[in-house]
């Protein structure tokens, strides 16, 4: 059996249907469960459909009118997920938030950053903002950690 990894194009995937053919195909390949996550409380909260790939370090967030809204990926081992391989993907990774920084200002994008802490956890984040979706890196203050690929609402 060969190792050629296949690239991974997640930005290809974010406003997709969750029964495109793209979409679907990913799905099964990986044996990924839809979970459906309803408003339980009756606030008017949008339904949302999750799919999660713990091999793949990867988790999908549909919105309400199953289309593919957001992307997960955990780079390290929490919650005993295998962290995800960016190498061979359509998304950029950096070592840094000067690193991200330097890429924007290359770039010519629009870039939020900050620290917070959320759960007694450092989020140490910036974003990088392009035209129809955003990336967020989550540093924790040392390394990438998680990166959320995100559709941009307005699309």
């Amino acid at each position: 059996m060969s190792d050629v990894r296949l690239k991974m194009n997640f930005l290809s995937y974010l406003g997709k249907a969750l029964k495109s053919d793209e979409l679907l195909d990913l799905l099964e390949t990986h044996d990924m469960e839809v979970i459906y996550d309803f408003d339980r409380s009756h606030e008017n909260i949008p339904d949302q459909y999750w799919a999660t790939c713990l091999d793949l370090g990867l988790q999908l967030r549909f919105d309400d009118h199953q289309i593919l809204r957001t992307i997960f990926l955990s780079l390290n081992q929490d919650d005993g997920n295998t962290p995800a391989d960016l190498s061979n993907s359509d998304i950029p990774i950096f070592g840094s938030k000067q690193d991200v920084r330097n890429f924007a200002s290359e770039n010519n994008l629009k870039t939020t950053e900050g620290e917070t802490e959320f759960f007694g956890a450092k989020h140490d984040w910036i974003r990088l903002e392009y035209s129809d979706h955003s990336i967020h890196y989550d540093f924790d203050g040392g390394p990438l950690k998680k990166v959320t690929i995100e559709k941009n609402e307005k699309e």
